[in-house]
């Protein structure tokens, strides 16, 4: 045992034991062997099991989700109750490493399970990862914790231990049907069905989804537990339609937890003019130095999933978020789609492109009945507050200033109160009261009366469906009829990225209720 995963094992004996009996347990029992620590705790703590036995797997620090991940399936094994469970994670994030090696390995030492099967797009890939278990399963480590583990059957494809456990990988095209030994898979793990070859493919995808029904799901006995990791290739996938099945649980990740505010976007879009400058030469060194320089303003409010991922020791650039960038040059669609679990596509989107103001006006131009909506975030973790200002412009709408902020009521009065002190030319303020309802509308009322900022204060609930409402600005978006302000980096690129299963909506539907008030005076009024 290596210092580092000797390290690990006190760490995990102190947080097990607790610090007052952690060198009575050290001291008087082994660190290794059937008895040994390393075992009992590898039992309890999959991250553990992951690191002491295969470290060469996972050579970085895992992140919260990794072990969130592990934690879960731990949890539904060892409830031994059948269930259906999907995890929806970014590519490059050891979703599989962590889902079709180490938890099945993890559950066959400990004979948690007795029969596990896991699927994917093709076999190949599959035994890739069967491989990778059974190296671990022959490895010193876990020979003088468990003892020998070769079985019977010992193969790329299936492995049977000594304890008579199976393991068996297969692809979904090489045919699944009677995959039993003396029992059903009592845990069946689907990882990435669907590759790039399925995705082009309608014949093939209308395949997957026909045997995932009638063949896949079918493999199991009562007791089988289903476990589907993957990453979300378009809105209409197989995994896609799972998660709207009422019979799965799913957790689904994004590698950009939270992006940087204006400001920070508004840097990145300087930084994108010098990286992509091709007669600069040096214009790789340039771009990182103009992050280096503003780092701070740029990274501002950012969060990842696993900062871990580009260990600033063996990476040319630093920082997490910085290198993503880097990739995210190579593929917008990509970024979106495989980081952020969020695909679209053209037909999903419907406005093409935003028009500035400031293409037309070489001033801020006078906007006439200018008007604050609010929107208030709804609690939800991805919610923000959205604040749009805007009013007529010959007979379009002009956006004056749109801002998303993770604002609560208290918060949202103050900003209001800004609002009207920086553009005292606001007629009317207009809240929506899903969240905060009637008294939410006659606080901001009150609010403003006593800091002497009295304005028209009305609220609403809105009740019909929130994408057909946004889809009614499609025509005046796209005609530009509706001007934006191009300062406003973040909230503008909100309303472009729209679609039907976006996270992140509030832009566009703060941005309707002043476009249907300015289109239906009172509209909202009650």
């Amino acid at each position: 045992m290596d210092d580092e995963i000797k390290s690990l094992l006190i760490d995990k004996v102190i947080e097990y034991f607790g610090i007052d009996d952690a060198e009575y347990v050290l001291t008087n029992y082994p660190l290794t062997g059937p008895q040994g620590l390393r075992r009992m705790l590898g039992e309890i703590y999959p991250d553990f099991f992951c690191k002491a036995y295969m470290s060469e797997q996972f050579d970085r620090e895992f992140g919260g989700y990794a072990i969130e991940i592990m934690s879960d399936i731990k949890t539904v094994i060892d409830a031994g109750q059948p269930t259906k469970e999907a995890r929806v994670a970014p590519r490059g994030h050891a979703k599989s490493t962590i889902c079709t090696v180490g938890m099945p390995t993890w559950a066959a030492c400990y004979n948690k399970r007795k029969y596990i099967l896991f699927l994917s797009a093709n076999e190949d890939t599959s035994s890739n990862f069967l491989i990778k278990s059974r190296n671990i399963m022959e490895s010193p480590a876990i020979m003088d914790d468990f003892g020998p583990q070769k079985g019977k059957i010992w193969n790329n494809y299936e492995l049977e231990t000594a304890g008579g456990i199976t393991i068996e990988c297969s692809g979904w095209t090489a045919g699944i049907r009677g995959k039993n030994k003396k029992r059903r898979p009592d845990l069946v793990i689907f990882d990435d069905l669907e590759d790039k070859k399925v995705m082009e493919s309608p014949s093939l995808r209308a395949k997957l989804e026909k045997a995932f029904t009638e063949e896949m799901l079918k493999l199991g006995d009562f007791d089988t537990i289903y476990i589907y990791v993957g990453t979300l290739l378009a809105v209409d996938s197989l995994l896609a339609k799972v998660m709207e099945k009422p019979t799965w649980k799913f957790k689904i990740y994004k590698k950009v937890l939270s992006f940087p505010d204006d400001k920070g976007e508004e840097l990145w879009e300087e930084w994108k003019k010098i990286y992509r400058d091709l007669r600069n030469e040096s214009r790789m060194e340039d771009a990182y130095q103009f992050y280096l320089d503003h780092k701070e303003d740029m990274t501002r409010g950012v969060k990842m999933l696993w900062a871990g991922k580009y260990p600033d020791d063996k990476m040319v650039y630093k920082g997490a978020f910085y290198n993503t960038m880097l990739e995210r040059e190579e593929s917008e669609d990509a970024f979106w789609q495989e980081d952020q679990n969020e695909p679209r596509s053209s037909s999903d989107m419907p406005f093409t492109s935003l028009r500035y103001w400031q293409e037309l006006y070489d001033e801020t131009p006078k906007i006439e009945k200018l008007k604050l909506t609010i929107d208030p975030a709804e609690g939800k973790g991805l919610d923000n507050t959205a604040y749009t200002l805007g009013g007529s412009l010959h007979g379009g709408v002009c956006v004056r200033d749109g801002q998303l902020k993770d604002h609560k009521l208290n918060k949202i009065m103050e900003h209001t109160a800004w609002f009207i002190k920086t553009y005292p030319e606001i007629d009317e303020v207009i809240l929506e009261e899903n969240t905060y309802k009637e008294d939410g509308t006659e606080q901001l009322r009150q609010y403003l009366v006593g800091k002497g900022l009295y304005r028209k204060v009305t609220g609403f609930r809105s009740t019909d469906n929130k994408h057909n409402r946004i889809l009614q600005m499609e025509p005046d978006i796209n005609n530009g009829l509706i001007l934006f302000n191009k300062i406003n980096t973040r909230y503008n690129k909100e309303v472009l990225m729209y679609h039907n299963k976006a996270d992140h909506d509030d832009a566009p539907d703060g941005l309707h209720k002043l476009w249907k008030t300015l289109k239906i005076p009172n509209y909202y009024m009650k």
